[in-house]
């Protein structure tokens, strides 16, 4: 081993955590902070569902966005070389789930219960190491029906009389498109290497896409154009609104009945997000094939415990639909690619993180920004949702191994979208043992 392998970026120690503060631990990568930037405005699309599924005004539900991201910077700050982001897949579950309550206060404490469930079995996976023995007894027609539960909860939202393809049909499907083309059209790849332009489009992920919807969206009057806000221009969180309106001291402690309603879509989410945590250490060793000069330490507990915390403060503090997740997949890629470029392009991996999660923070409080973007926010969201929806359903398609996998994972994706996550489970456990696909001998082992 060269001595050059020895290298890491300086830190902290804090029992499992390692903390870094930017200019001190961490040089700030100019192109990252640029991105983070621009693209921190897509967090904004949570407003939609904040005020969608728990009634709140946008006011109370932007001040919520700008708390939940502060909490992505948890993740450098701690040590985990990663860019953090929502655990979207779960979305269309979660929106189901809270269509059972009573709007207001009710709700909230259903969504809290959800969400502190979530960050209880990240933190327990985190000191245990358990996660991957749980997963793993998870039957592989069961994990492709959670998935694949996905596109139909959210096709279900979207076609109803109030789904984004009756309210802004033209927009939502010129920007859904624009996205889908990006990312899997052979074409579109074939240009990217050939253009400039068409390769910047797509190393800006949902940017471009959300500006198409926007853009045709106002031109045929789908959207109502905003004006732009310029006030004090940085617009500094009122937390203690946040706080007083949505946390549980204020809405009381969910019951003990919420809790069991909300345990298995809490598993659920966790087996939905348990991949991330595996694309997340295998970009990480893939950019460091290519960068023998740094020790970049990825370590699925201490992200676990970092993503558990995140919950469990949201689900206390202020309930989010979207929950918080390990990974951002698209920054991830865009930014360990350019780390493999060499010393010159990005010196610490952990600093190209760090610098883009700064920046997202800050990109949320930028009133001119946030308030020009603001008619996007409600035709965004739906397109997450219906991008999500598609890769879920893709991946579903990949968990299942056999015929009477292919089988028994739609018709559970159905009970699960339409009957409810405990209702899914029983049932998908059910028939993969009558039907012989597994047995409780491979579930001991």
């Amino acid at each position: 081993m060269t001595e050059q392998l020895q290298y890491e970026a300086s830190y902290l120690p804090l029992g499992p955590f390692k903390v870094r503060f930017p200019f001190i631990h961490y040089k700030v990568e100019k192109v990252e902070f640029i991105q983070g930037i621009i693209l921190g405005a897509t967090a904004l699309s949570a407003t939609v569902y904040l005020m969608d599924a728990l009634g709140v005004s946008y006011d109370l539900a932007y001040n919520l966005v700008i708390f939940e991201t502060s909490l992505y910077m948890l993740h450098v700050l701690l040590g985990d070389p990663v860019i953090p982001g929502w655990i979207t897949a779960s979305l269309p579950l979660t929106l189901v789930y809270l269509a059972d309550f009573q709007m207001g206060s009710e709700r909230i404490q259903a969504l809290a219960a959800l969400q502190i469930l979530v960050g209880i079995i990240f933190v327990v996976m985190g000191i245990t190491g358990f996660a991957k023995k749980f997963v793993g007894l998870v039957p592989s027609s069961i994990k492709g029906a959670i998935l694949m539960a996905a596109p139909i909860s959210v096709l279900q939202g979207q076609l109803s009389d109030t789904g984004g393809m009756h309210t802004y049909p033209i927009a939502l499907l010129a920007g859904f498109l624009s996205l889908v083309i990006i990312s899997y059209s052979t074409f579109y790849a074939k240009l990217r290497k050939k253009y400039k332009i068409f390769d910047l489009i797509g190393k800006y992920g949902n940017l471009f896409p959300y500006l198409i919807a926007m853009v045709v969206g106002l031109l045929i009057g789908e959207l109502s154009p905003n004006p732009v806000e310029w006030g004090s221009i940085i617009h500094l969180p009122n937390l203690k609104f946040v706080f007083g309106q949505m946390s549980v001291f204020t809405n009381g402690f969910p019951p003990v009945s919420f809790f069991l309603r909300a345990f298995p879509l809490a598993l659920i989410i966790y087996i939905i997000s348990f991949g991330d945590f595996i694309t997340s250490q295998s970009l990480v060793k893939d950019a460091k094939t290519e960068r023998d000069d740094e020790i970049v330490d990825f370590n699925e507990n201490r992200s676990n415990l970092i993503v558990g915390f995140r919950n469990l403060l949201l689900g206390t503090l202020a309930p989010f639909p979207p929950m918080a997740g390990p990974l951002w997949a698209g920054m991830m890629v865009s930014t360990t690619q350019r780390y493999k470029e060499g010393k010159g392009a990005m010196d610490t991996l952990i600093g190209g993180m760090g610098s883009f999660r700064i920046a997202t923070f800050l990109c949320v409080m930028i009133l001119p920004l946030t308030s020009f973007l603001k008619p996007v926010f409600a035709v965004g969201g739906a397109i997450t949702l219906m991008f999500q929806a598609i890769v879920s359903g893709r991946i579903g398609l990949d968990f299942c191994e056999n015929d009477l996998d292919r089988l028994i994972a739609p018709f559970t994706a159905a009970v699960i979208a339409f009957a409810g996550s405990g209702w899914g489970l029983l049932v998908g456990f059910a028939l993969n043992f009558i039907l012989g696909n597994i047995s409780m001998n491979e579930l001991k082992k």
